[in-house]
C-alpha cells in the first residue's frame, strides 16, 4: 500500500464541503451506458450551495435500510455508515453535518490558513483488504500524524483498479484549537504503511521506507526518482505521454551505460545520447535540466530525475566543466568546435501523441493525433459560434401588457358603472391591489420559466465531453477514439464487459469508424465501445484493438462474416483470430472465400492461421524451399518474434 497526498489549492481556501461531497458522492453515469439524446452527459454543479443541497438530497433519498444504513456505532461516537456504495467512517455527528462541524472548529483558529487535510491510502491490485482493515489502517495513519483526536472522515472507494481510502481530517484540534504541523507528512505515512503491511499481511510496496529481510522497517535508498505528480496527471487525464516518461524510456538506460563506462564518460557522449532522442541538456539555475529540441518552451525536467548522477556536483570533478551545446543541429568538426553535436536526432518527443497508442506505428499515431487536434478545433469553433438561447422577450412583454390591460379595463368599467366618487375611488384601490398581486405572480412565473429554461441541457452550451459524445453518436471516428482514450484509465469492471472469448485482435488502439450494416443496429457506449445488435442482443462488439463475436456459430457464420467486413476498416498492422479452437478453425476457413468475394486480402499476421487460410505464397516468400506444416513452429519463432518497444518514435 502507498500513501498519496494530493496537491491542494495555493490560496489556502480548500473546502471541507467539497471534499466531503467527493468522498461520499460518486458519479452515477456509467461508461457502459449507450449514448443517446435522451441521456446526455451533464456534469453536476460544483458550487457550494449545489454541492451541499445535493449531499443532503443524496442522504435523504437513500435513507432506506437497503441503500443507507448505520453499520456500527462505537462508545466514542464514531460511526460507520453505508452511503450508496461507499462505506464511510466518521467521528462527527453525521455525514450531513460533518463539513459544518469541521468549519466551526476551524474558525476557532485564525492563524491556520488551510485547515483541510486530505490524503489517500491505496492498495495493490492483488490485495483485497476488508473494510475493518482499511479503517484500522486509516486510524493508524492519522494517529502517526498526530491527529487521532481530530475530526475525520474515512471513505472507501472500490470503483478503480486499486482499492483506496480517502482520509479527510481537520488539522485544528477540537479541544486546544491548535493546528497540527504536517511537515514531512508523506514520509510519516510511508513508514506507517510499512507497519500496516506487516500487521495485516498486505503486499509490500515501494516507498520511502521498506521492510528488510529481518522484518524491520528501514529507510529505502531509491536511486531513481518516481514520475513527478504533474507529469503523472498529464498522462492520466490528457492521455498524453509526458516529457519525463519519454526521456526515461529513451535515454535512462543508455545514460546509465555511459556512466558506468569510464572511457565514454564525457559531456560529448552524454549530449550525443540526448540529441539522438531529440533532447538537449542545458544549465538551469545551479543545476542541469533536460529540454525538448523540437519545442524548448515545454516545461523541462531535472537532469537528476533522469539519472541520479547526471548533476554538476557528480560529474564536473571527474570530466571537467559543463560545455553547453548550442543549435543549429548540424554535424561539425569536433576539432574546431568542442561543443558541436556529433549526431542528428533520430527520435522526437511529440506532446500531442497519446499514451494509449504508445506502441502503435508512428504514421498512425500522427494521424490519430492530428484527428484529435482537429476534433478540439471543431469544438473551439462550436464554442465561439454558440449563442445562448433566450426566452422570447416580445412574448413576455405581451403577457405583461395583457395583464395590465385586463385591470385597465376593470377601472374603465368602474368609472362608468359607479357614480359615487368615494366608492369609485375605493374600487380603484382594490383593482390596483389585485393588479399588483397579479403582476407579482406573473413575475415569479416568468422567473421560474427562465430558471427552468436555463437548466434545460438543450439550452446550455455543451461541455467538451458532452460534445464529443454527440459527435460519436454521429459515428465520428476521432470522437470515438477520444472516448476510448478517456476510458483507458478506468477500472476494468467499469468499462463495457466482454461478450465473448472469440474475437479478432488488432494492433494497439486500432480505432475505426462505426459502420451501418443491414440487419444490425449500431449502438455506441460512453467508453467508445461500438456494439452491433441483432434480435435485441449484442452480436458483435468493437473495442478498437479487439473485435468480439458473441455467437459465432449461429446463422451459418453470418456474424463471423460481418466481423470480417468490420476488420477491413482496420489499419492492417495486426490481425489474429483468438478464442476457442472451433471458432479459429471456422474463421480461417471463411477467409479464402471472403477474400475472393470482397476482392481484397485480409492481413492475417499469425503464420499458422495464414497457412490454414491458404496464404502459401506469403509463406514461400518468407522461407526458403517448400513450406511444410511441420515447420510452422519454426517459422512462427522466426517471423513473429516481438520487436523491441524502444525506438518507436522515428522522426
Amino acid at each position: 500500500m502507498i500513501p498519496i497526498v494530493p496537491e491542494k489549492r495555493k490560496d489556502g481556501r480548500s473546502s471541507f464541503i467539497q471534499l466531503v461531497s467527493y468522498l461520499t458522492l460518486r458519479e452515477e453515469q456509467k461508461s457502459d451506458m449507450p449514448i443517446s439524446p435522451e441521456n446526455p452527459y451533464v456534469r453536476p454543479s460544483r458550487s457550494k450551495e449545489a454541492i451541499f443541497n445535493r449531499l443532503v438530497e443524496y442522504l435523504d433519498r437513500n435513507a432506506s435500510v437497503e441503500d443507507q444504513a448505520v453499520l456500527a456505532t462505537f462508545d466514542d461516537g464514531t460511526q460507520q455508515v453505508l452511503s450508496g456504495n461507499v462505506v464511510v467512517e466518521t467521528n462527527c455527528f453525521s455525514l450531513e453535518t460533518a463539513s459544518a462541524e469541521m468549519n466551526a472548529v476551524a474558525l476557532q483558529n485564525t492563524r491556520c490558513l488551510d485547515p483541510v487535510y486530505h490524503c489517500i491510502l491505496s492498495w495493490r491490485e492483488e490485495d483485497t483488504p476488508t473494510d475493518q482493515q482499511i479503517f484500522d489502517s486509516a486510524r493508524h495513519c492519522i494517529s502517526q500524524l498526530g491527529m487521532s483526536d481530530h475530526q475525520y472522515i474515512f471513505a472507501i472507494h472500490r470503483d478503480t483498479d486499486n482499492v483506496h481510502c480517502h482520509i479527510a481530517a481537520n488539522r485544528i484540534n477540537p479541544i486546544s484549537y491548535c493546528a497540527t504541523n504536517m511537515y514531512n507528512d508523506v514520509d510519516t505515512l510511508h513508514k506507517a504503511c510499512r507497519h500496516l503491511e506487516l500487521k495485516h499481511g498486505f503486499t509490500p510496496d515501494n516507498g520511502a521506507w521498506k521492510i528488510s529481510d529481518d522484518q524491520q522497517i528501514v529507510r529505502n535508498k531509491n536511486d531513481f526518482k518516481s514520475i513527478p505528480r504533474k507529469a503523472k496527471q498529464l498522462e492520466y487525464y490528457a492521455d498524453s505521454e509526458s516529457l519525463f516518461s519519454y526521456a526515461v524510456s529513451e535515454c535512462r538506460d543508455n545514460i546509465g551505460d555511459i556512466m558506468e563506462d569510464t572511457e565514454r564518460l564525457n559531456w560529448q557522449d552524454i549530449q550525443n545520447e540526448m540529441t539522438r532522442a531529440g533532447l538537449i541538456l542545458k544549465r538551469k539555475g545551479e543545476g542541469l535540466a533536460v529540454y525538448s529540441l523540437m519545442d524548448e518552451t515545454l516545461v523541462p525536467i531535472k537532469a537528476s530525475s533522469l539519472h541520479p548522477d547526471l548533476t554538476l556536483n557528480c560529474l564536473e570533478p571527474h570530466i571537467g566543466d559543463f560545455v553547453q551545446v548550442q543549435p543549429p543541429l548540424v554535424k561539425s568538426d569536433i576539432s574546431t568546435q568542442e561543443s558541436a553535436i556529433q549526431v542528428q536526432p533520430e527520435f522526437a518527443y511529440e506532446p500531442k501523441f497519446h499514451a494509449r497508442d504508445l506502441l502503435a506505428r508512428t504514421e498512425r499515431r500522427v494521424a490519430r493525433a492530428d484527428a484529435r487536434e482537429d476534433l478540439k478545433a471543431r469544438y473551439r469553433a462550436y464554442k465561439s459560434s454558440w449563442v445562448r438561447p433566450k426566452l422570447n422577450s416580445d412574448e413576455i412583454k405581451k403577457r405583461y401588457q395583457n395583464a395590465s390591460k385586463k385591470f385597465a379595463w376593470q377601472k374603465a368599467r368602474a368609472r362608468v358603472a359607479i357614480n359615487d366618487p368615494l366608492l369609485r375611488k375605493l374600487t380603484y384601490h382594490i383593482i390596483e391591489v389585485e393588479r399588483m398581486k397579479a403582476m407579482a405572480a406573473l413575475r415569479m412565473e416568468v422567473k421560474a420559466e427562465r430558471t427552468a429554461f436555463k437548466a434545460d441541457p438543450s439550452n446550455q452550451r455543451l461541455s467538451y465531453r458532452a460534445w464529443v459524445e454527440q459527435q460519436a453518436e454521429q459515428h465520428d471516428q476521432a470522437a470515438i477514439s477520444q472516448l476510448r482514450g478517456w476510458s483507458y484509465r478506468l477500472k476494468r469492471n467499469a468499462r463495457t464487459a466482454n461478450v465473448s472469448e472469440n474475437s479478432i485482435r488488432f494492433g494497439v488502439s486500432d480505432d475505426s469508424k462505426p459502420m451501418t450494416i443491414e440487419g444490425y443496429d449500431t449502438v455506441i457506449n460512453r467508453d467508445g465501445t461500438v456494439q452491433y445488435y441483432q434480435g435485441g442482443q449484442v452480436q458483435i462488439q468493437d473495442k478498437g484493438e479487439r473485435l468480439e463475436i458473441a455467437r459465432a456459430g449461429e446463422l451459418e457464420g453470418q456474424h463471423v462474416i460481418t466481423s470480417l467486413v468490420l476488420a477491413q476498416s482496420k489499419s492492417g498492422e495486426e490481425m489474429v483470430f483468438e478464442g476457442h479452437a472451433a471458432f479459429v478453425q471456422t474463421a480461417t476457413e471463411i477467409v479464402p472465400w471472403f477474400n475472393e468475394e470482397s476482392g481484397s486480402r485480409l492481413p492475417l499476421s499469425d503464420p499458422q492461421q495464414k497457412f490454414k487460410a491458404g496464404y502459401e505464397d506469403e509463406l514461400h516468400n518468407k522461407s526458403s524451399g517448400q513450406f511444410a506444416p511441420d515447420k510452422i513452429e519454426l517459422f512462427y519463432d522466426d517471423v513473429n518474434r516481438p520487436s523491441p518497444q524502444r525506438g518507436h518514435r522515428p522522426q
